[in-house]
């Protein structure tokens, strides 16, 4: 009987070795899931603020160009705009001489 007992005290004191054994193991496993986790987390943020710096950075470039290109729009020679001027200075002119000359048909 004393031989009996001391077997299942001692299957006992295996089984408890192996449930702890499996415990320190899984327990392991959680952190190095939980260490992993965090990393692919930290990946994807710095992607994201990554992806968004180059968006933002796009979208500056972008906005310059088009700046750019409306300013050029804008933009028109002096000149050209003193000769235009210069050649409707140049009909009112002539039209008040017509006028006061009489040749306006009238």
């Amino acid at each position: 009987m004393k031989e009996i007992v001391k077997k299942i005290m001692e299957s006992e004191k295996e089984v408890r070795a192996r449930i702890d054994e499996a415990h320190a193991e899984a327990q392991k496993i959680v952190r190095e899931a939980e260490s992993k986790s965090r990393e692919i987390v930290e990946q994807g943020r710095q992607k994201a603020v990554q992806e968004g710096q180059n968006l933002a950075e796009k979208m500056r470039r972008e906005a310059e160009e088009e700046r750019k290109a409306r300013v050029s729009q804008v933009n028109v020679n002096p000149d050209e705009i003193m000769k235009k001027r210069g050649a409707n200075i140049d009909r009112t002119v002539a039209i008040i001489k017509d006028l006061v000359t009489g040749k306006n048909g009238m």
